[in-house]
């Protein structure tokens, strides 16, 4: 999935969230967009660096059962204000239906290797080419990335960020108006 699909899916969650069960009133928008990044915001570095030319690949570490675990650990430990970030960072496995992909998710009892896109390689290497490819096989990854646009266009008009003083205040705050 793309990140502004992961970003609005999360966004309008906790929109809808805060609205109606009094979730999370004091969350930052810019770390829940963070968050619901997280995956990739350590992957994919990582795999820029130095493990795509080992495992072909960039979807690492931050992908697999065991660093979900650790970060769904780390939010029962935590102050509850807190876990609304941990909720949009484990959001990310959910919606990129990561448990799909064995050897990235199960790593390492599925052995050392992680889920490589076809035979092209990961999308580090050429990101246009391998998008290109995953979306011309599985065109049902369309109605995910439309369904993002449509969340994102429900939670700018929820919140009236199309006003430039609601976007000013939404961008230097990170928090939106439920009026």
């Amino acid at each position: 999935m793309l990140p502004n699909s992961h970003v609005a899916y999360s966004w309008l969650a906790l929109s809808v969230a805060q609205e109606k069960f009094d979730v999370a009133p004091d969350a930052d928008y810019r770390l829940i967009a963070l968050s619901a990044m997280g995956s990739d915001l350590v992957d994919k570095p990582l795999a820029w660096a130095y493990f795509y030319r080992r495992y072909k690949a960039a979807v690492l570490f931050a992908h697999t059962l065991i660093a979900y675990l650790c970060v769904f650990w780390w939010g029962l430990r935590t102050q509850p204000a807190r876990r609304v970030y941990v909720w949009a960072f484990l959001g990310h496995a959910l919606l990129d239906r990561i448990w799909l992909f064995h050897d990235t998710f199960y790593w390492p009892l599925r052995g050392w290797r992680f889920h490589v896109w076809g035979k092209q390689g990961s999308e580090q290497e050429k990101i246009g080419l391998a998008y290109w490819v995953a979306f011309t096989r599985r065109p049902e990854l369309w109605i995910w990335e439309v369904g993002g646009l449509l969340a994102l266009m429900l939670f700018v008009w929820r919140h009236q960020l199309y006003r430039p003083q609601r976007l000013l205040k939404f961008v230097l705050t990170g928090r939106v108006d439920f009026t």
